[in-house]
């Protein structure tokens, strides 16, 4: 059957012609989201600039090294590149999270669009993409800093907790048991390494079990810690880090914890 003929088919069905309008419909929606993800980028690299530097969140982004005022342009790392202004007007240094941000207002608009397609214009999808962007933050700032910060995860964990009630996903009840349980299962895996999981690794997976339920959460764990394992062993053998080398293990939970937040009743149908 040629594609023309299987395209008339598919539109003779149903579902066919209701399939392709929803697409349709969706156009103006899905790119109206992939600017607000990138505007969330923005503020993501804004955050992940400021949080290191235990100053409030609430300031005009600036050039690090000079502490000059950043124009509006040069909020957005693409945009300086575009016009520019990629190195600061007043110093000329450059912005030293410039891929970062480069990366990050890449990424964040691509999982937005993503999401409003996976769940279309639901309750659930405005915080799915709370959850992605936390999770996004958290990512960055384990990775530069090896800090999963509190005033980001504190806050994090009690819109987690609304969550469960407001957008009733996962389930209130499997949410509480999925938050205590991965809380449980962390702070004994946080003993028990020495050093291997931190605090924040800890309160990143209690979050993670918040959002994603019980029994789910135990997969996304177990799937973090073995991902975590297999991209340290891969490291140590081609010898890019040392035994003594501290490898962050919040972005491997991220990670995991995404997957398991959109498809983890079909993962752990498939297993189990």
């Amino acid at each position: 059957m040629s594609a023309v003929g299987g395209l008339r088919l598919a539109l003779s069905l149903p579902n066919g012609s209701a399939v392709l309008s929803k697409g349709s419909d969706l156009i103006l929606p899905i790119i109206f989201y992939a600017l607000l993800g990138w505007l969330v980028a923005v503020a993501i690299n804004h955050a992940a600039d400021i949080l290191p530097k235990r100053e409030t969140l609430l300031q005009w982004p600036a050039c690090l090294a000079c502490g000059t005022r950043r124009s509006l342009p040069a909020w957005s790392a693409w945009l300086s590149l575009l016009t520019g202004r990629r190195n600061c007007q007043q110093c000329g240094q450059p912005r030293p999270t410039f891929t970062r941000a480069l990366v990050v207002e890449v990424a964040t608009p691509l999982f937005f669009v993503f999401l409003i397609s996976y769940y279309g214009l639901s309750a659930y999808l405005g915080w799915v993409s709370l959850y992605t962007a936390i999770l996004i933050l958290i990512t960055v700032t384990d990775l530069e800093h090896r800090l999963i910060f509190n005033v980001v995860i504190l806050p994090a964990l009690l819109l987690a907790i609304a969550g469960t009630f407001v957008a009733d996903k996962p389930a209130w009840p499997a949410a509480i048991v999925g938050g205590a349980a991965a809380f449980v299962v962390a702070y004994v895996a946080a003993l028990l390494s020495r050093g291997g999981l931190g605090e924040g690794d800890v309160t990143l997976s209690a979050f993670l079990g918040l959002t994603i339920g019980f029994p789910f959460v135990l997969l996304s764990l177990g799937f973090g810690v073995f991902l975590g394992g297999f991209v340290a062993a891969l490291l140590l053998v081609t010898r890019r880090v040392g035994l003594k080398t501290f490898i962050p293990y919040g972005p491997f939970l991220t990670i995991t914890g995404w997957i398991m937040l959109i498809w983890g009743a079909e993962i752990w149908d498939h297993y189990f």
